[in-house]
């Protein structure tokens, strides 16, 4: 590094850092001064309304003056959010400025102009851009990493530059450590030094080092459903979460975080990905498990049904369902408490007023409203010594509603979620059998009902290739209105039944919608040895096209052990050994049962057991079952009990193989006891 140029660039950095202090002690005082006024009108509300509910007319008066203070309150809010989120990134900033800096020169008569591009933007004078946020167009240019003439890309136009100079920094606060001038990929000192890193308990943001191939899903234009078919350790899932980031900083002024749903398979994986969008400065979307998505909906447990058929069943129940004659066993009850307010037989007789349309959404939703208002009438019957005043040209006031709604609301709520139809029933009888699996009975709901969430813009779901083809169906068919962005590795399923990616771009066009695919074939996250070993277990195309850009380390240790003594004494002197590493170490088994069984051997010396309801230690050895380590990455491996029993040499070994090895970043331990599985034997 050139000593007057890292002058230079230290005073810059000196300068810009005086500068964020300064707005953070700005904006701590104006949050101070809002918040003193705002305590001050909420005082004199408290001091000066007058609640009176004596008539209508008095009602009306106090709820007309709480609406008005409701809307100063909510002048304060927005207010008040607006400075916090400043104030955050600014916060943010103060703990490294920027990570880089692009230098462009857009026309040759003129001199390059430089952009320093960090985790936010930060305007000067509320004018001129003191920091580029890493998700605006002109950032695209460094994330590009073509050197000389390029471009970028404004609204659909593109702006033509050349780029003089792509710089990266590794800052601590206002001191500047070192920088770097890069060109490609694969020669990028950050992104090997990151990489290095020991790993912990939460998943970091990859902002700064975000790779060509990554910023092109990052930045992909908005398509109905994207597919993202990446191998073990490309950063599919940091992808993704900088995805939702740039989509929330595009779409800032009309996308809400609770439009957004992040489809996740464990609460496990949930937990070491919860702050890598708060640490961008963005609130966490829905982020659910597909067990929490059918809780969400009230769904039954039912017993398991052979995946392979669902779908068949599912367009059986789709077909069947408007030839099918109500009975009185399709419905319930409609209960306010322990009173019966319409039995399921007075249901039926409502249902069968409204034969002209077949059993579906349209007549049950008809149904419901002819429902809701006999059931309201029932009520105002039901209430004990209450005042409520008679029907207005057969509706009710508004005090009367209110009143219906805090006394009454659980009868009106059976209602309006359709509590009052027997949907295992309604399938028993189309499909024949007892045995109704919960994508079937919410099926059923679905066409039943016609619920669905119109609110949702965007489904993400990671590790698609564990998803079935019905559960797919079933979250396209509740969410009618989002785009799809989902992500896998088809040699990453470890169970039968689930979803191929030709199936998903099948169901695309089924669906007329338009479908991308899009690669990642570098892997990030283990050694150039390790990635060797687990990209073996591909097919041969596939295999040719992965690469690893770390640095090399050590091949992977295998050891058959001839006895159990020999087995115990190998595992305890390696995870005593671990014990003293920093970062974490996994013991990875291939079952819970294999878990368990491994914790009861160890005794006093087992490690802690990752269940599915825990979070990973910040540092140390740990036990956890194959299907919770998805995703997830670690210093250090090792895969006790590979044996034909555990791996047997068929797709679904094989890709259980795949994906613990994948796991490793640097350190490798295979352990079997007796004979070694034939997948190993062949790699």
């Amino acid at each position: 590094m050139d000593r007057e140029e890292l002058e230079t660039e230290q005073a810059h950095l000196t300068m810009v850092y005086g500068k964020l202090l300064a707005m953070e002690r700005s904006l701590e005082e104006r949050i101070r001064s809002l918040d003193a006024t705002a305590l001050e009108d909420k005082n004199d509300m408290r001091d000066n309304m007058r609640f009176d509910y004596a008539d209508d007319e008095t009602t009306m008066e106090t709820l007309a003056e709480l609406e008005v203070w409701n809307r100063y309150i909510d002048t304060y809010n927005v207010e008040s959010d607006s400075l916090g989120r400043d104030l955050r990134a600014v916060r943010k900033l103060l703990e490294a400025p920027y990570f880089a800096e692009i230098r462009l020169q857009f026309d040759p008569s003129e001199e390059p102009e430089s952009y320093y591009i960090g985790r936010a933007g930060i305007m000067e004078n509320g004018r001129e851009p003191m920091i580029i946020d890493w998700r605006s167009p002109i950032a695209e240019v460094y994330y590009n990493q073509e050197s000389g003439h390029t471009h970028y890309t404004v609204e659909d136009r593109e702006i033509a530059v050349d780029l003089k100079l792509r710089r990266q920094f590794d800052l601590a606060k206002d001191r500047l450590i070192s920088y770097f001038d890069t060109g490609i990929a694969i020669e990028d000192p950050m992104l090997l030094k990151s990489l290095s890193q020991s790993h912990t308990d939460k998943m970091q943001a990859i902002t700064a080092t975000i790779q060509k191939e990554q910023n092109t899903v990052i930045r992909y234009p908005d398509v109905p459903v994207l597919l993202v078919d990446g191998i073990a350790g490309s950063g599919k899932t940091s992808v993704l979460l900088q995805r939702i980031a740039y989509l929330f900083y595009r779409k800032r002024k009309d996308l809400r975080p609770d439009q957004v749903c992040l489809m996740t398979l464990n609460p496990v994986f949930r937990d070491y990905i919860d702050e890598v969008l708060p640490d961008l400065g963005e609130t966490n979307p829905l982020t659910i498990t597909w067990r929490e998505f059918l809780t969400m909906l009230r769904v039954p447990v039912q017993p398991e049904t052979e995946e392979e058929r669902i779908p068949d069943r599912l367009r059986q129940i789709r077909e069947g369902l408007a030839k099918l004659s109500p009975e009185v066993g399709d419905f319930c009850d409609i209960m306010q408490k322990d009173k019966l307010v319409m039995s399921a037989k007075e249901v039926l007789a409502v249902i069968k007023e409204f034969r002209q349309f077949p059993l579906g959404v349209r007549r049950i939703q008809t149904a419901a409203e002819e429902l809701e208002y006999r059931v309201k009438n029932r009520l105002r019957h039901l209430a004990e010594n209450a005042e409520i005043s008679q029907e207005t040209d057969g509706k009710m006031d508004t005090v009367e509603e209110r009143r219906l709604e805090n006394d009454y609301g659980g009868a009106l709520q059976n209602i309006r979620k359709y509590a009052w139809i027997n949907v295992r029933r309604v399938a028993q009888r189309i499909l024949g059998t007892e045995r109704i699996s919960e994508a079937e009975w919410l099926c059923t709901m679905l066409e039943l009902t016609g619920a669905c969430d119109r609110n949702m813009r965007y489904v993400m779901i990671d590790e698609v290739q564990d998803y079935t083809r019905a559960q797919l169906e079933l979250l396209a068919k509740y969410y009618p209105n989002a785009r799809f962005m989902l992500l896998g590795d088809e040699f990453q399923s470890i169970r039968e039944g689930t979803v191929s990616f030709a199936e998903i771009e099948e169901m695309a066009g089924e669906a007329g919608k338009q479908f991308a695919s899009l690669p990642l074939m570098t892997s990030y996250r283990s050694s150039p040895e390790i990635t060797e070993l687990f990209a073996a277990l591909l097919p041969k195309e596939k295999k040719l096209l992965v690469n690893s850009v770390r640095r090399p380390g050590e091949r992977a240790a295998v050891r058959v052990c001839e006895t159990q003594e020999e087995y115990d004494r190998e595992l305890r002197g390696l995870i005593r050994q671990y014990e003293k590493e920093d970062g974490l170490t996994g013991i990875i088994c291939r079952t819970a049962y294999q878990v368990d069984r491994l914790a009861t051997t160890l005794g006093k010396e087992a490690p802690i057991v990752v269940g599915e309801q825990d979070v990973l230690p910040r540092e140390g050895v740990f036990l956890i079952e194959l299907a919770l380590a998805k995703g997830l990455e670690f210093d250090r491996v090792i895969l006790p009990d590979v044996e034909p029993e555990a791996y047997p040499d068929d797709p679904i070994g094989r890709h259980c193989l795949y994906t613990a090895i994948s796991r490793a970043t640097g350190h490798l331990t295979i352990l079997a006891k007796g004979e070694m599985s034939e997948l190993l034997r062949q790699v």
